[in-house]
């Protein structure tokens, strides 16, 4: 493969695009001589202005013929498969102050999970397959998502009353046959999540990244939110890796939350 960065390959193929747009545009203008010379009866001029369009149409075929053959030249597959796709994208991504995580084909770029197929050439934002062979071009993409995704209206109180009221759940099903019940304590917030979402069409429409992102932004909203009967909140950690939930913080910092407690 010839290139190994598509932003080369995306040069050269501009310039092939300008070649032909230049040609399209003085074949337009060619046209409308065509239109004035039989609209004037000049028969002469006519003749030779489509002579001339046949000769632009037999150039724009031979550019578009170049055009293809350096579409062609493209190797995506092995772009994908050496890695140089997925390489230059973590390098835009720290370029164009894009959150990445993850190795092996498997990352975030929170709030959403990106999968990159390297056998098809696709990638994969969550369930949804991207057609783009360009880095640079998906990750701008991506951040422009990030940020119409922060910027969407998000109900606080609503969300910690939610929250409150899986918690309740899950504090009666701890207590279930406990002669001496307790109605504090901490409950993992990826046991909270199987009672916001407990099916999976459920999970299909409201992700574990989707609730990632609303707690990163109950986090930043700080600990003065109350639910209706009045209770606080925080938020604790495990010592369990695999139940801890990956968040940013509003400075954009990387934090770890595994538990939520509900208290007077």
């Amino acid at each position: 493969m010839e290139n190994q960065n598509y932003e080369e390959f995306y040069r050269d193929i501009q310039q092939k695009e300008k070649s032909i747009k230049d040609k399209l545009q003085q074949a337009q203008r060619n046209f409308k001589n065509i239109i004035r010379d039989s609209e004037r009866g000049d028969i002469k001029k006519l003749i030779k202005d489509i002579e001339e369009s046949r000769n632009i149409a037999a150039e724009l075929t031979l550019l578009s013929e170049n055009l293809q053959t350096a579409a062609n030249s493209f190797d995506s597959q092995s772009y994908f498969e050496s890695g140089e796709f997925t390489r230059q994208m973590i390098t835009y991504c720290n370029q164009q102050g894009v959150d990445i995580k993850g190795e092996a084909g498997i990352y975030e770029m929170f709030p959403f999970r990106v999968r990159v197929d390297s056998e098809n050439q696709d990638v994969y934002v969550n369930r949804r397959k991207i057609p783009c062979v360009r880095p640079l071009q998906f990750v701008k993409d991506m951040k422009q998502q990030v940020e119409k995704y922060t910027k969407s209206n998000f109900n606080v109180s609503q969300f910690v009353n939610e929250l409150a009221a899986a918690y309740d759940l899950a504090v009666i099903v701890r207590n279930n046959n406990n002669p001496a019940p307790r109605h504090e304590f901490d409950v993992l917030l990826k046991d909270i999540y199987a009672y916001l979402a407990p099916t999976q069409k459920a999970r299909r429409e409201y992700d574990l990244q989707q609730y990632a992102f609303d707690l990163a932004r109950l986090h930043s909203a700080g600990l003065e939110e109350y639910t209706k009967d009045g209770r606080r909140f925080e938020f604790g950690t495990s010592k369990q890796a695999n139940k801890l939930i990956r968040i940013l913080d509003s400075g954009g910092t990387e934090q770890f939350l595994g538990t939520i407690r509900f208290y007077k």
